[in-house]
């Protein structure tokens, strides 16, 4: 039959329709078309082939982008080897690949490969031979596959929606089942079959010979929907069953590595590190391995971007005690509600002990005014070490400091990284300013109203470079807690303690043994067995011997007692050392004022002030 017949005889088959009142849905109708798919097949003009559609899931498998999708796609064809011919040699270049993205060379292995797997595939189904439905889901894809002995026959995988990726691993597993069967309901009805699933809990709920209630409304429909089916449950383990599992895995990733690409297209195309970051502050479902493939992978980054080279830096003068070089720099302009817009920035190279002045200018009166507030507090420095900024090397400063036999020194033009310390500093003190102003609510202008607390901030943390705190380094000693927590004078150096016994065998040896105190920090201290084996104990478990509570209470005492009054040096052995001294009045402020009045009869035993003198409670 011709065309112009064809069209004939359609026109007279409508014409007739529309006369009886018959209608026909055009969305569902094909005309003039060349073939037709029915029933797993294409039917076309003196041919019968398999639907195309059987196999779009194993042309669509993407190529291996690293190896563990390489060893999923090797145990693919692997499981159909008996039918592809010397499989052996043609796998052998596939298996020996250590490289990605792969070599053009094993592309054209893996896609040939593919064509030799579907031309095994069973084109026309034995109705006497069993067939078998192996079915898997992922967190984002569900597969299938229909095999007859062993010969593949179709492969099914898609993606999930939005909605049913939030569903349980349980329910996506029973939903690959039920879409499976859908798809194949034409090869599938009528017809004994067995279903293969590595889900366990899957396979009870499906099998047909348990009676079982169950209680879950969308499983009573989907098993409900299945009851046409004559079928078999089976459970595999998931390492067994590679062949569904390859597909939802290999689909995951091709997925993940689209999503990733388009990411990382639309940020502009960022580097490893600051991808990652945001990728990960985002929770978004990318690896460091994938961040990095793709990457690696990306034709745009490898031609426009270039390859960065850190030149060596060359060796730095380095101090050897405090004050010997000091480098300041200007950081500049700032907004703010005062006057004060620029920040002199100073740090002791020794150290890294920082100082910072607000400054209305950048004068070289006001470097003047501001260095002569340091030395006040401070001794002269050897070294003052600055870029080449106007107000640093003019005549004023320069006469300044050499009037006081401070030498000066300066980086080399366009080299910031010549005076490296201090612009180190002025990132990390801004950046401890915008955080402080952030934890208190504050607007990024009032900058002056936080700069002492990151000052303290920066003084009090350890600086990685010294191993120490700027504080420690400068001025000999730790700075004082102001968080209200203090080790007592027995825990802040090595020596012997008492620890508490847990174990004792018997219930006369003592409660306490002595140890060497390590180090320790207000919550835990770690302690040197006589064995020589180290330990970390809780504080509570640790005392001071008899010695060590001496010198604590007389330390405490001193220390409480700090007012200028006198003491008894010691008080009635019937009186115990923690009551209250008698009190004649109530202290005022001309009693704590004049002090002098108590001291002119240390004899007496009548006092002016209620003074406590307590002594630690130390726990055992």
């Amino acid at each position: 039959m011709d065309s112009e017949s064809h069209d004939r005889n359609l026109q007279r088959f409508l014409d007739s329709a529309q006369k009886y009142g018959i209608t026909f849905n055009e969305t569902k109708s094909e005309i003039s078309t060349a073939k037709v798919r029915l029933l797993g097949y294409e039917i076309s003009k003196g041919q019968l082939k398999p639907d195309p559609e059987r196999f779009r899931a194993l042309r669509e498998l993407p190529v291996p982008g690293n190896m563990r999708e390489q060893k999923r796609v090797v145990g693919l064809l692997a499981y159909y080897s008996q039918w592809i011919p010397n499989f052996s040699t043609k796998i052998s270049l596939l298996t020996r690949n250590q490289q990605f993205p792969v070599s053009e060379e094993v592309k054209r292995t893996f896609e040939s490969l593919k064509n030799e797997l579907e031309k095994a595939a069973v084109y026309t189904i034995d109705p006497n031979r069993p067939l078998t439905v192996e079915t898997d889901a992922s967190d984002i894809a569900i597969a299938a596959t229909l095999n007859q002995d062993g010969r593949p026959v179709a492969f099914f995988s898609r993606s999930l929606t939005k909605s049913e990726r939030k569903h349980s691993s349980v329910e996506k597993e029973a939903y690959a089942i039920v879409e499976s069967l859908r798809k194949w309901k034409h090869f599938l009805v009528g017809k004994a079959f067995t279903l293969v699933t590595d889900q366990r809990s899957v396979s009870f709920m499906y099998n047909r010979s348990n009676k079982g209630k169950i209680k879950n409304e969308k499983y009573q429909r989907w098993k409900l929907e299945l009851s046409c089916f004559h079928y078999d449950v089976i459970y595999r383990p998931g390492k067994q069953n590679t062949v569904a599992d390859t597909f939802t895995r290999n689909y995951l990733s091709a997925v993940t590595r689209n999503d990733l690409k388009l990411l990382h297209t639309s940020l502009c195309h960022p580097g490893v590190t600051r991808l990652l970051h945001y990728v990960r502050t985002k929770n978004l479902p990318f690896s460091c391995d994938d961040v990095r493939t793709v990457i690696e992978q990306c034709q745009t980054c490898a031609e426009l971007k270039p390859r960065f080279f850190r030149q060596p830096t060359g060796e730095l003068i380095k101090a050897t005690q405090p004050f010997e070089r000091i480098s300041m720099d200007f950081k500049r302009p700032l907004s703010t509600v005062s006057r004060n817009r620029y920040l002199l920035t100073i740090i002791d190279e020794f150290s890294r002990f920082p100082f910072a002045f607000a400054c209305p200018d950048m004068s070289s009166s006001t470097v003047v005014k501001c260095l002569n507030e340091l030395f006040a507090l401070f001794e002269f420095p050897a070294y003052v070490h600055t870029d080449r900024g106007t107000s640093f090397m003019s005549t004023e400063v320069q006469h300044f400091l050499h009037e006081r036999g401070i030498a000066t020194s300066r980086t080399t033009p366009y080299s910031p990284r010549r005076n490296q310390q201090i612009e180190k500093l002025n990132g990390t003190l801004w950046k401890a300013i915008t955080l402080a102003l952030h934890s208190k609510e504050l607007d990024i202008a009032k900058w002056e109203l936080v700069l002492n607390d990151a000052l303290q901030s920066i003084r009090s943390l350890l600086c990685t470079a010294t191993n120490r705190t700027p504080h420690e380094r400068l001025l000999g000693f730790n700075r004082r807690s102001g968080s209200g927590t203090s080790l007592p004078t027995w825990l802040t150096s090595p020596g012997p303690v008492l620890l508490k016994k847990n174990v004792r065998s018997s219930k006369y040896d003592p409660i306490t043994e002595e140890v060497d105190l390590v180090t320790c920090n207000p919550q835990y201290a770690v302690i040197r067995t006589p064995n020589g084996r180290e330990e970390t104990v809780s504080l509570r478990m640790v005392a001071p011997r008899e010695d060590q509570k001496v010198i604590e209470n007389e330390n405490q005492s001193r220390t409480e007692l700090d007012i200028g009054c006198p003491v008894q040096s010691s008080p009635p052995r019937n009186q115990p050392t923690d009551s209250i001294m008698p009190e004649e009045t109530t202290s005022t402020t001309e009693d704590i004022a004049r002090p002098s009045e108590t001291q002119a009869d240390e004899t007496t035993h009548t006092y002016n002030l209620r003074v406590r003198r307590t002594r630690p409670n130390y726990k055992v």
